[in-house]
């Protein structure tokens, strides 16, 4: 079989009995078709061979030893051994094993340069295979090694078929092309696939005619192309009509000539064609007979179950049988189906293998659960159980009195950085406030004042609890001056907290947010300036009430006279003297300054008269002038 994620995949020859597959991590798994079970899961090695990309089965014949006489006869027959031929990433060839379950044997020799695309077995000890270096390899079983090889570019070929009868070897690119395995000659090409070559196939008819089936990337058609080791850009002898595309092909021959073929397509129906091998022709596209459709049986919805694989059976008993297999790659059921050629859609209702694989783990672990629990058949009154431990490690029952242990419980306040306590914060209560919008619980954490624990609470606030928090806020600014004043307190210092979060907003939104806020702090500095005059008229009358209540007279006596218990009579005389004269100055300056008073008002009054005089000279000369006038 070729690469792909879809394509790694067959059919064992006895009959269908095994089929393997390789999955995108490149792990074979080996599956029982008659009894739908994983006989076997395989991971290579990823540093030595790589993971799995083509894989061919091959059935060798068993060694028979010589018959002896005292031997039976049942003892002669040795039964034949399956091992699969697997291509790798880094472009060798190993053997798996299925008796061993595991690399039997790794083939020596020259490689691909690159991953091996395709490789098939010729029954008759060689493997043959192709990579993304453009050549061709033959490998020897025998010899465990390659033999030789040859050029097939410059097209990278991507899967090949051997044809037991004309010994050649039909690599598909985008091309067909024909080997001679003897010569390592190129004998024949076919053209007509726009696209590279997705799945091949090859039938012999009665004439011993060879044919070589192929389809191609994003092409809806099969095309047949007769074998005659001659001819370049030959065109294909028939053509088949299918709804999708598909990536695997499967064929027989009746001895009467009947050919049929199943195509699993890429939607996951399986399209079976009727022909006659001796009568192929070119000129009409040919339908398919019947088709096979697997859906789940859902009781809510009908959905679909893609099939991945077709055989048809050989054995004669059951030769109008084809083998399918349907579900996942990790999870796959097989079933042998008679179909219905007089309807054009088989439409086939099964199980979901999903579903299956669970109910058979829940079933299995059930009964793992049920052979693990053993119920003794003794009365429980009769059985005493011991402890495994020993007695040194067994658990003492504690005798410590209740108020014993409350003695030594040491109650400690956890603390924050700085001395904080922690019981300050009222993050949970404002949590469970704005949560439950309990308008009283959220009055009764708003109203505190304390700016300690206001920091403290919106320290430890979530993100997501601020919002709620500026709507409570801009509500409360809009109640009395001892709220507002407690609602700008919160806000001043969950501005300074949460200033990333906010400004991370944007600007309409944040406007929005803080829309009541600025509207009630517009309205209140709209008689700001009114305010301000009149604290500051009233602030400088208190000014001056309070200078003029501190600006008083000296108490106390003008002359301060000092007497002493022992003073003498010349000091006391001559202090007596000078107050005299001192009083005798006094008088003095008051007498001269009442004079010079009186001499100030005198001038004044003199003043005052000549004006007098000078109004009534004026008035007297306007008087005659309009007289004389």
């Amino acid at each position: 079989m070729s690469q792909g994620k879809k394509h790694v995949l067959g059919f064992s020859p006895n009959g269908g009995q095994l089929f393997a597959s390789v999955d995108e991590l490149g792990i074979l798994r080996v599956w029982n078709t008659e009894t739908n079970t994983l006989k076997q899961e395989f991971t290579p090695n990823l540093q030595v061979s790589g993971p799995c990309t083509a894989l061919t089965w091959v059935l060798v014949a068993a060694t028979r030893p010589k018959k002896s006489r005292k031997s039976l006869p049942t003892q002669d027959a040795a039964s034949d051994q399956l091992y699969i031929a697997l291509g790798t990433l880094k472009g060798i060839v190993v053997i798996y094993s299925l008796a061993e379950g595991k690399i039997e044997r790794t083939l020596s020799g020259d490689s691909h340069d690159g991953p091996v695309t395709s490789i098939v077995y010729d029954n008759a000890g060689h493997l043959y295979t192709v990579g993304v270096d453009c050549r061709a390899l033959v490998w020897s079983l025998e010899q465990e090694r390659c033999i030789s090889d040859w050029q097939i570019g410059p097209e990278k070929p991507r899967n090949i078929v051997y044809l037991p009868k004309s010994r050649t070897l039909a690599v598909g690119s985008r091309q067909l092309k024909v080997y001679d395995v003897d010569t390592k000659e190129l004998v024949e090409t076919f053209t007509g696939h726009s696209g590279e070559v997705n799945a091949i196939s090859s039938v012999v008819g009665t004439d011993n005619a060879e044919f070589v089936l192929t389809t191609a990337r994003m092409e809806r058609v099969i095309c047949f192309w007769k074998i005659e080791k001659k001819g370049k850009n030959k065109a294909s002898s028939c053509t088949l009509l299918m709804e999708d595309l598909a990536y695997c092909l499967s064929s027989e021959v009746h001895d009467d000539g009947q050919l049929r073929v199943a195509s699993v397509t890429r939607n996951g129906n399986i399209h079976i064609y009727l022909l006659n091998v001796n009568s192929l022709s070119a000129e009409k596209f040919v339908k398919p007979k019947t088709s096979l459709q697997i859906v789940s049986d859902g009781a809510d919805t009908v959905e679909p179950i893609h099939a991945l694989a077709s055989h048809f059976v050989t054995d004669t008993n059951r030769s109008h049988e084809i083998l399918f297999g349907y579900g996942n790659r990790k999870q796959i059921q097989f079933e042998r189906f008679t179909p219905n050629y007089a309807e054009k859609l088989n439409v086939i209702v099964r199980a979901d293998p999903k579903k299956l694989y669970a109910k058979k783990k829940g079933k299995v672990q059930a009964s793992q659960v049920a052979q693990k629990t053993l119920t003794p058949v003794v009365s429980q009154k009769i059985v005493e159980y011991n402890s495994a431990l020993p007695i040194s490690q067994k658990k003492v029952q504690n005798d410590v009195p209740m108020e014993a242990r409350l003695q030594h419980l040491q109650i400690k306040a956890n603390k924050l950085g700085a001395g904080k306590l922690q019981t300050q914060s009222k993050t949970q209560l404002l949590m469970q406030a704005l949560h439950s919008k309990d308008q009283a619980m959220i009055d009764a954490v708003l109203s505190t004042h304390d700016t300690e624990t206001i920091q403290l609470t919106l320290d430890r606030l979530p993100l997501e609890y601020v919002n709620p928090l500026v709507n409570e806020l801009s509500i409360l600014i809009q109640g009395k001056h001892a709220n507002v004043t407690s609602a700008l307190r919160w806000l001043q210092i969950l501005a300074c907290t949460h200033t990333s979060a906010l400004m991370s907003e944007d600007k309409q939104a944040l406007r929005e947010k803080l829309g009541i806020c600025l509207g009630v702090a517009e309205q209140r500095m709209h008689c700001l300036s009114e305010a301000l005059q009149i604290s500051g008229r009233v602030n400088l009358i208190i000014s001056q009430m309070k200078r003029n209540a501190d600006n008083h007279l000296n108490e106390s006596n003008v002359l301060i006279v000092d007497e002493e218990e022992e003073d003498d009579p010349a000091d006391a005389l001559s202090d007596s003297a000078k107050g005299e004269s001192n009083w005798s100055d006094l008088e003095d300056q008051n007498i001269s300054s009442n004079s010079i008073a009186d001499d100030d008002l005198a001038a004044d009054d003199d003043v005052a008269a000549d004006e007098e005089d000078l109004a009534m000279t004026q008035g007297s000369d306007d008087d005659d002038l309009s007289d004389s006038d």
